[in-house]
């Protein structure tokens, strides 16, 4: 039995003789990271976060809606900011254009609750209620006569500049007499007298195609064809204009 320890004895003091030189290893602990939550950025400071800001550069101090945009100021409340509204009064429910003023639909000149005549063509001038200007065409002659005089040159030039500037009439032109003379004879020369109006208009640019010459002879006097004033008068020509 003392020999069986003795052994013993000397294994284990040859065991820890062998190992005597290692050392024990350090463990070293491993950092902890720590998780930071990111936090929603609101880049130009307009309270509204860059995740639903629609206008993500908007000044300091600028008021915004509920998408990060200017709210722009509308005083007649029409739709077009303060800024662009060149009619800045409208009243309210009126339809505008986009400089803020008031509709003119047929772009005439005159706004449409102005205008009396909402669907003129560009083919017309129009007056103040937006609708197609007229004139009239005073000539008279002498008895049996049908000629133009050159008293008359400044009513057909004007006249001529008038639908020049209005193509969209159609022009007829009614020659009368007095009641002298019979009345095949008088229908002659009031045809006579409405073509040569035709012709001098035609000389002076107006195309032949929208004029219309009818003789009515001694019909629808406008005056008393017994007095000689009355009969200077309804030797005369008429114009009727047609849209």
């Amino acid at each position: 039995m003392k020999y069986l320890l003795v052994v013993l004895a000397l294994s284990f003091f040859a065991y820890a003789s062998e190992f005597a030189h290692i050392q024990p290893v350090a463990v070293e602990e491993a950092p902890v990271i720590k998780v930071v939550e990111s936090v929603p950025l609101d880049s130009d400071s307009d309270g509204i976060l860059d995740q639903d800001d629609k206008c993500p550069n908007t000044q300091a101090g600028e008021k915004v809606d509920e998408f990060g945009c200017m709210i722009k100021l509308d005083a007649d409340k029409d739709g077009v900011p303060d800024e662009d509204d060149k009619c800045p009064n409208t009243s309210a429910g009126t339809k505008v254009n986009d400089k803020g003023c008031e509709l003119d639909s047929d772009d005439d000149g005159i706004i449409d609750s102005k205008d009396k005549c909402p669907d003129t063509s560009k083919d017309f001038v129009v007056d103040g209620y937006g609708c197609p200007q007229t004139a009239t065409l005073k000539v008279n002659f002498a008895p049996n006569k049908y000629d133009v005089s050159d008293e008359l040159i400044n009513d057909l030039q004007n006249f001529a500049l008038f639908l020049k500037e209005n193509p969209g009439y159609q022009v007829i032109i009614y020659g009368y007499t007095d009641s002298v003379g019979s009345e095949i004879a008088n229908k002659k020369l009031s045809q006579n007298r409405a073509n040569a109006v035709k012709e001098a208009l035609s000389r002076y640019g107006i195309n032949t195609t929208k004029m219309t010459a009818i003789g009515k002879g001694e019909a629808d006097p406008i005056a008393d064809n017994t007095t000689k004033e009355g009969r200077a008068q309804n030797r005369r020509i008429e114009v009727e204009l047609l849209q």
